[in-house]
């Protein structure tokens, strides 16, 4: 297993779209932290968009809105574009059929396919929040805040890695839903589109649901965007807003599910998403 992930590994390395893709998302983080953040708040430091602006960038507030932007935007630029185009393009180049005549097993092929889309993205995803983490840094500096965790309700270092483990978790769901299309329909554009219909669909469903109440209310439970914004909560530090591109409503404890069931949910998203990728997997006629 292990000579199959490092040979994994080194095929991902020598492709050009994880480094573009890293690009976008450091491009991103750039754009949250300097013109949502610090630009926002030098245009206006009195007044309440001013102070959100602040919390966008500045320490401890900008770990919240970083993790929060790069949930929804992270999933979409690099963990569903990668994911899909890892796996559709075995496809197109044949390499399917070559590793399973030489005798590897399909769930080990798909196995290592997954762990491996895994890891380049936890590692992207990962890197671009200390690229993040520096431009706050360098911003909070520039408009002369101190860089701490000492304030109220603010984090402690452990609680930080809890912080980072909840988001990643949160995206996981969603690159399996990649993964999973692109398995069954054997496309980039189905697990790319797919997924990206279904986050910023999901969004407007679950605030068609709240407006309706009563019992279509509760029907938001069942999405995952819904329990995945329940995680999210617990890493706002305190009730504080910031700016946020994520084309959802900031995630509020008070309206989501509790924090385990809704972890029980995604962990059956999850469940449910490998499950059919490896059941149609197993199954399919695999041609040169």
């Amino acid at each position: 297993m292990n000579l199959t992930i490092n040979a994994e590994m080194l095929k991902v390395g020598k492709r050009w779209m994880p480094y573009i893709l890293f690009v976008l998302l450091v491009a991103g983080v750039a754009v949250v932290v300097w013109l949502f953040g610090y630009v926002a708040y030098k245009e206006d430091q009195n007044f309440q968009e001013g102070q959100k602006a602040l919390r966008t960038f500045a320490y401890p507030w900008t770990i919240t809105a970083l993790l929060d932007n790069g949930q929804f935007w992270g999933t979409i630029i690099f963990v569903a574009i990668f994911t899909s185009s890892t796996m559709a393009t075995e496809y197109s180049w044949g390499t399917v059929r070559q590793a399973i005549v030489r005798g590897q097993s399909r769930a080990a092929y798909l196995a290592t396919k997954l762990l491996g889309t895994t890891i380049i993205c936890a590692a992207a995803l990962l890197g671009a929040l200390g690229v993040g983490l520096l431009f706050s840094a360098w911003a909070s500096a520039a408009a002369g805040q101190p860089i701490t965790l000492d304030v109220a309700d603010g984090p402690s270092v452990p609680e930080l890695g809890l912080m980072v483990l909840r988001a990643g978790f949160t995206i996981i769901p969603y690159g399996l839903l990649a993964f999973c299309l692109a398995v069954v329909g054997r496309s980039t554009a189905l697990g790319v589109g797919g997924t990206f219909v279904y986050m910023l669909g999901e969004g407007i469903v679950v605030a068609i649901l709240k407006g309706l109440g009563g019992t279509w209310s509760d029907l938001r439970d069942l999405m995952i965007g819904h329990n995945a914004a329940s995680l999210l909560a617990v890493n706002r530090i305190g009730n504080l807003e910031y700016n946020t591109l994520a084309a959802r409503e900031l995630p509020r404890a008070d309206e989501l599910p509790d924090v385990w069931i809704a972890t029980l949910v995604l962990l059956l998203y999850c469940a449910l998403f490998i499950a059919i990728s490896f059941a149609v997997f197993q199954r399919r006629d695999i041609r040169g």
